[in-house]
C-alpha cells in the first residue's frame, strides 16, 4: 500500500492510500483463513480462496524466459463434464475465485467460451491471465465481461522489446487489444503485466507506455522480476522505478513490489503457510500444491482429476505430507524459487508473533 502523496482538491485531506490489486492486504477479506494459519491447523482444511486453471498446454508465442515449456508437449485432458463437477465442488465448499491462464493461451483452447459460462452460472468470479493476441479473433469482446478481472502478459513497452523477447512482431495488435478491452467495461480491472528483463529495462520506454496505460483506461502496471531465467535479469534495481509512481492515481496504480517481493528465493527462510491460499491445476487434470514448485521435476502433483474429486485430493494424504514440507523453514530455503506467495508468509509470520492478540 503506497503512502499518501497529496492533498484531494479543495480540502487539507491527504488522498486515500492506493493499495496493489496482488498486494498481502487482501488477507484481510478473508479472516477465516488467517484464523486457521494463527490456529495452526495442518494442513489447512479450508478450500483455497481462488485457483490457477490452465485450459490448455498450447501458446502462439516463444517467451525467452517461459516457465512452462517443459509442459507444452504434455496433453490436454480436461474436458466440460469433469471442469463442471469440479466448479460444483469448489463453489459448495468456499472457493470465490477462477483464474483463468496458462500452461498455455488460455483463449487457444476450444472450451475456452464453455468453461466461462458455466463458471460464471454458479457463481464464481473468474480473472483471466492472456498474452493479449488472440483475444478477438475466435471470441467476441462481449464474453469478456463475465471476468472480474483481466491481466495482459505485454512484458514489452516497444515493438522490438516485444519481437526480442516474444519472437513475434504482435506488439500494436496487442495494443489495440488492449484499447478494446478497456473501452468495453468500465467496472472491469483491466492489469498490463511487465517481467522486467534486461531486454526491456529501459526506464524512458517504461514510462512512456505506463502514460500510454493509463490514458487508454488501464487500471494497473505490474512490474515483476524475471525468474526462472537469470541469464535475462535485469541489473537495475527498485529505486530506478519508483518515478513511474508519479503518475497513480486513485484509477491507476504502479505496482513495483514484486522488485522486491518477488526477489527473494528460498521464501525468505519462512515456512510457507500461504500455499493453501490458492493452488494450480494444470490442463492435464494435475492438481498441485503450489505454482512455483511444480516447476521442480522433483515434486509430485497431489492429485490428478481425472481419477480422483477435488475433495479427495484437498483433503488427502499427498498434500497432507507436502503441507508439512514446505512448512518446513530448511525445506523452503532449500527448494523454493522467487515466489509471488512470499509475500503473504511475511504478513503471517508477522501476525503468529503477536502475543497481544486483545488489544490494538
Amino acid at each position: 500500500m503506497q503512502p499518501p502523496k497529496g492533498s484531494r482538491k479543495g480540502t487539507n485531506a491527504p488522498d486515500p492510500p492506493i493499495a496493489a490489486e496482488t498486494g498481502p492486504e487482501k488477507l484481510f477479506f478473508f479472516p477465516a483463513k488467517t484464523h486457521n494459519y494463527l490456529e495452526e491447523k495442518s494442513p489447512d482444511p479450508s478450500y483455497p480462496i481462488s485457483l490457477e486453471l490452465s485450459l490448455t498446454h498450447l501458446c502462439n508465442l516463444h517467451c525467452l524466459y517461459c516457465s512452462d515449456r517443459r509442459i507444452r508437449l504434455s496433453p490436454d485432458r480436461l474436458n466440460l463434464s469433469l471442469l463442471e463437477k469440479l466448479f460444483v465442488d469448489l463453489k459448495g465448499h468456499g472457493t470465490r475465485g477462477i483464474t483463468i491462464e496458462g500452461g498455455g493461451e488460455p483463449t487457444l483452447s476450444p472450451i475456452f467460451e464453455d468453461t466461462i459460462e458455466i463458471a460464471s452460472s454458479l457463481g464464481l468470479a473468474l480473472g483471466l491471465i492472456t498474452n493479449g493476441t488472440n483475444l478477438f479473433e475466435r471470441w467476441g469482446k462481449d464474453l469478456y465481461s463475465s471476468f472480474q478481472w483481466i491481466r495482459v502478459s505485454l512484458d514489452a513497452a516497444t515493438p522490438q522489446s516485444f519481437t526480442a523477447l516474444k519472437g513475434s512482431d504482435l506488439f500494436e495488435e496487442v495494443m489495440r487489444n488492449i484499447e478494446i478491452l478497456a473501452s468495453s467495461n468500465s467496472k472491469q480491472v483491466l492489469g498490463i503485466g511487465y517481467v522486467l528483463t534486461r531486454l526491456n529495462d529501459d526506464l524512458k520506454s517504461l514510462k512512456e507506455l505506463s502514460r500510454t496505460l493509463k490514458k487508454i483506461g488501464c487500471n494497473y502496471l505490474h512490474i515483476r522480476p524475471v525468474v526462472d531465467h537469470s541469464e535475462l535479469a535485469s541489473t537495475k534495481s527498485y529505486a530506478h522505478y519508483l518515478s513511474l509512481k508519479e503518475d497513480e492515481d486513485l484509477g491507476y496504480n504502479v505496482n513495483l513490489g514484486p522488485l522486491k517481493e518477488n526477489s527473494f528465493r528460498g521464501n525468505l527462510g519462512l515456512p510457507c503457510y500461504a500455499h493453501s491460499l490458492t493452488t494450480v491445476i494444470g490442463a492435464d487434470g494435475l492438481v498441485w500444491l503450489c505454482g512455483r514448485l511444480n516447476c521442480d521435476p522433483t515434486i509430485a502433483p497431489i492429485g490428478n482429476l481425472e481419477f480422483q474429486t477435488f475433495q479427495d485430493i484437498w483433503l488427502g494424504k499427498e498434500r497432507a505430507k507436502q503441507d508439512l514440507k514446505v512448512k518446513s523453514p530448511s525445506y523452503c530455503l532449500a527448494h523454493c524459487p522467487m515466489c509471488r506467495l512470499t509475500k503473504y508468509n511475511i504478513t503471517i509470520s508477522a501476525l503468529k508473533n503477536i502475543k497481544t492478540r486483545d488489544f490494538i
